[in-house]
């Protein structure tokens, strides 16, 4: 089932998805290895809107990081097709993306490795500019104009990387991302290795960057709360598939899959009483935990960690159907109990 097609406005003109990613199969190695190992990635698609962001969410291992590899051309898809505006990019080499796909970027998890310590933060901003045929004087306002949208100053750009603190280089990885004016950008993890005060400080800058720019965002996270805060929707992943997806506050207030259900009753609340009621929810429905037991080879791959598995989640996977707000993945999900 494709999670969002392109809709017609009201005008009756039809909105193009600044992101399209359908069908997409991700399998590691090469040969009859690859072929019988499961799949990375297995099936998923879904569109981002102009302007929007979503949230791809899921614990580690279940495939969100692959996603973001395989759109970036860091991973090649053994499946499934990949569009930034309606281009076709899913063959393309990194060659040809660096002359013809400027419009899709990233900011990576890790501040600390994602920048060059022995080039100064200028030499690393405009390289992007110089590789798409801007001049030397032009490239250089641009990076000084890129680090100050960031709310850093523009001297910034002579200093090196171990001069910022953790959240600087953030916030000059996100100069970086943004300096070739691109309307998509991948966020993977962008935040989870700040403290808590500075993630705050980012995630308000970068809601306040896709506003006024009208970027797109697809924010890859394993906290569902932040993933709240920055994204219209969410896609919930577990061992490559699609558990869940549809408007956050849907699939955070309201999840219907079993597997939703753990995530968001793990995730961190500023309410100890609530945070009690949760964790004795999750303790109730006696959820397994990951890496528990054998991941189903023909059916849902959550059943091992399941309390609702029947014979028939073992055997067929479950198509995504419309249950409340949200398409879910689960043959049993009117069953699942509200947190």
């Amino acid at each position: 089932m494709t999670v969002a097609a392109p809709h017609p406005a009201a005008s009756g003109v039809v909105t193009v998805p600044a992101l399209e990613v359908r069908d997409l199969v991700v399998r590691y190695g090469s040969g009859r290895k690859a072929r019988n190992a499961p799949p990375a990635v297995d099936g998923v698609s879904f569109d981002i809107a102009p302007g929007e962001t979503l949230g791809l969410v899921g614990e580690s291992g279940s495939g969100k990081s692959t996603i973001g590899k395989a759109l970036l051309g860091l991973q090649k898809p053994s499946a499934g097709t990949v569009r930034v505006h309606g281009q076709d990019i899913t063959g393309m080499s990194l060659k040809q993306r660096s002359r013809q796909v400027a419009d899709l970027r990233v900011v990576f998890q890790d501040p600390y490795s994602s920048l060059n310590p022995s080039r100064t933060i200028g030499q690393t901003l405009v390289e992007p500019l110089r590789l798409m045929g801007i001049g030397a004087a032009e490239a250089l306002r641009r990076a000084r104009a890129g680090v100050e949208s960031v709310g850093l100053p523009g001297d910034a750009v002579d200093r090196y990387p171990g001069q910022f603190s953790g959240g600087q280089r953030q916030r000059i990885a996100i100069a970086r991302a943004l300096v070739c004016e691109p309307k998509v950008v991948v966020l993977d993890e962008p935040v989870s290795a700040l403290d808590l005060s500075t993630q705050a400080q980012v995630l308000n800058l970068l809601a306040d960057l896709r506003d006024q720019r009208g970027l797109s965002f697809l924010f890859i996270a394993h906290d569902l709360g932040v993933v709240r805060f920055l994204s219209q929707r969410a896609v919930v992943l577990y061992r490559g598939q699609v558990m869940e997806t549809g408007p956050v506050e849907a699939v955070t207030q309201a999840p219907r899959h079993p597997y939703t259900v753990a995530l968001t009753s793990a995730a961190p609340v500023p309410r100890p009483a609530e945070q009690a009621a949760r964790r004795a929810a999750r303790e109730a429905l006696g959820m397994g935990t990951a890496g528990s037991a054998q991941a189903s080879a023909t059916g849902c791959p959550f059943v091992p960690r399941c309390p609702l598995s029947t014979d028939v989640c073992a055997e067929q996977r479950p198509p995504l159907r419309l249950v409340g707000d949200t398409p879910t993945a689960c043959h049993h999900a009117e069953r699942v109990p509200a947190l």
